[in-house]
This record gives structure tokens, C-alpha cells and sequence, in this order.
């Protein structure tokens, strides 16, 4: 075996027509979603479990359109956080959370693609600073929604 230069070339690839010739790639599961409420900021948490390579992005909208649809969600809050999770699954369907006495007011995640998870948290007031942090062991996404300083 060969580490670090070009590999002997390989004989041709037999292509039949109507079949997929490369495999998929790993992807993610998102596997639960939780808030909690800390001292100066309210936190989401996505769980992660498998394989892959995770983004996100993580951005305040005016609407809450749901990717691959552009259904309208309904999200309790005064501002919207977007939060898209891309190159992971989820096999399950998220029931909405409604929580009190945070910065969050509201959470509602959907699968948008084989490949994307869309959510929305609404916010308790305004448009608040915020935080995304990815850990990989254990496999997680924490958006912390902050406190407006005193």
C-alpha cells in the first residue's frame, strides 16, 4: 500500500446505464433537540450521532419559510433565528417546543432534504446576540441566545 503518492492506475470503470456509481457519502442523524435556560443566555442544543461532515448556518430571517416547500411556519417569538443543519438527517419528526422565563420562547425543526435540517427558534425579545458552537464528542450544535447586557 501506497501512502502519499499517486496510486497505480486503475483499470477502467464499467459504467451500466440506469445505475448510481458512486456511494454515499456518511451523513449525520440529528437525534433530539433541547433548550435550557443558564444564567445570562438561553441554549439550544441539536444532538448528533453517526458519521460525516456537519455545517450550519445560523442567521435572524423575518419569516419563517421552511426550505424545499417554502411552507410558512408559525413560531412564537418577537424575532426569528434560522438555523439550517447541513449534511445531516433525522429520521424522526421534532414536536415543537414552547418554553418561558429565557431568551427563547419557541423552537420548531423539521427535515427540509435528505441532506438538511431546518429550524426556528423564536426569540423572547427582539433581536438578541447569538452564539453557534459545534462539539464533536459528544456530536453536538449549541446556539446560545444571549441576555441583553444590564
Amino acid at each position: 500500500m501506497r501512502i502519499g503518492s499517486p496510486p497505480p492506475k486503475a483499470p477502467p470503470s464499467l459504467v451500466v446505464p440506469g445505475t448510481e456509481t458512486n456511494a454515499p457519502l456518511p451523513i449525520a442523524e440529528v437525534t433530539a433537540v433541547a433548550i435550557e435556560h443558564l444564567d445570562d443566555r438561553s441554549r439550544v442544543t441539536y444532538h448528533l450521532s453517526g458519521t460525516g461532515t456537519v455545517t450550519w448556518k445560523v442567521e435572524y430571517v423575518s419569516e419563517a419559510i421552511r426550505g424545499g416547500d417554502n411552507h410558512v411556519v408559525d413560531v412564537n417569538g418577537s424575532s426569528i433565528l434560522q438555523i439550517d443543519i447541513m449534511g445531516a438527517t433525522a429520521l424522526q419528526q421534532f414536536p415543537p417546543i414552547e418554553t418561558s422565563g429565557g431568551t427563547i420562547s419557541s423552537v420548531e425543526t423539521a427535515l427540509v432534504s435528505g441532506e438538511i435540517v431546518q429550524s426556528f427558534v423564536g426569540t423572547a425579545a427582539g433581536r438578541p446576540e447569538f452564539q453557534a458552537t459545534g462539539m464533536e464528542s459528544p456530536g453536538q450544535i449549541v446556539v446560545d441566545v444571549f441576555y441583553a447586557p444590564a
